[in-house]
């Protein structure tokens, strides 16, 4: 059979490239400006959180499906995609230097556009790992971050056993001030009366989950409930686990909503 072949795409990403002691090796950062970025004052910055290392298309690419929809056009937002070195589970890990994600993320890419975007609101969406990433960060910084948006998340974990978990989590007690479950007990009443969670599903994570997980969305959203906490949820529709199986504008269109 011959090769499918989409696009073309035309792009017109600006690059950074970040040497940081907080991650293995160089890394990079790719920005999508709206056209119209000298007629907005205080674009909303929305971060881009991958679910896999270093730059991959393996699932498609968050900012390509932004492009394509033009959705930072369409938002006025300043899409802003980092890449991690490793797995992305968004932790610092307590004995190695060069695993220090959260840390990299909040100081080394969100302090450089800071300096930038001065006076703009910080978003966040990703799916699958950059989903929990989003939930965590929200829920441990909450004065940092004004909304999340995310898709097919395992955002229920109560422990490091599964998806690389184990290498970033030596010991449990590290892992629990990390797991969701806890700090959405914790700390979720912080977040204010107006909502600042939408998630949606459902592929890997949600309703009909494959044997080797649950339905974290369904979940995660009855715990919500639960402990008062706001949030946008549509677990109705089947998707594949992936940035561009159509989830991407839905969660634009809540971030919008919520910021």
């Amino acid at each position: 059979m011959p090769a499918e072949i989409t696009g073309p795409l035309r792009t017109n990403y600006l690059q950074y490239t970040v040497n940081s002691t907080r991650q293995m090796f160089t890394t990079i950062v790719r920005v999508l400006l709206p056209d119209a970025i000298d007629e907005i004052e205080n674009p909303r910055v929305v971060y881009v959180l991958p679910a896999t290392p270093e730059l991959s298309h393996r699932s498609g690419d968050g900012l390509d499906t932004i492009l394509a929809h033009d959705l930072h056009n369409r938002y006025g937002m300043v899409a802003i995609a980092p890449t991690f070195s490793d797995w992305p589970w968004m932790t610092d890990h307590p004995d190695l230097q060069s695993f220090q994600q959260v840390l990299y993320f909040l100081e080394d890419i969100v302090g450089f556009f800071d300096r930038q975007f001065p006076e703009s609101e910080r978003l966040l969406v990703g799916y699958s790992k950059g989903g929990t990433a989003a939930l965590q960060l929200l829920l441990r910084y909450p004065e940092l971050f004004r909304a999340i948006a995310f898709f097919d998340s395992p955002i229920m974990k109560e422990a490091p056993d599964q998806w690389e978990m184990p290498y970033y989590w030596t010991d449990k007690q590290h892992y629990r001030e990390f797991a969701i479950p806890g700090l959405l007990r914790d700390r979720g009443r912080t977040l204010g009366g107006q909502p600042r969670i939408a998630m949606f599903g459902y592929g890997n994570f949600g309703k009909d989950a494959p044997e080797w997980t649950f339905d974290h969305l369904s979940a995660g959203h009855e715990l919500m409930d639960e402990l008062g906490i706001p949030h946008l949820y549509d677990n109705s529709t089947y998707r594949a686990h992936r940035w561009d199986s159509g989830w991407l504008e839905q969660a634009f269109e809540a971030l919008d909503r919520m910021s």
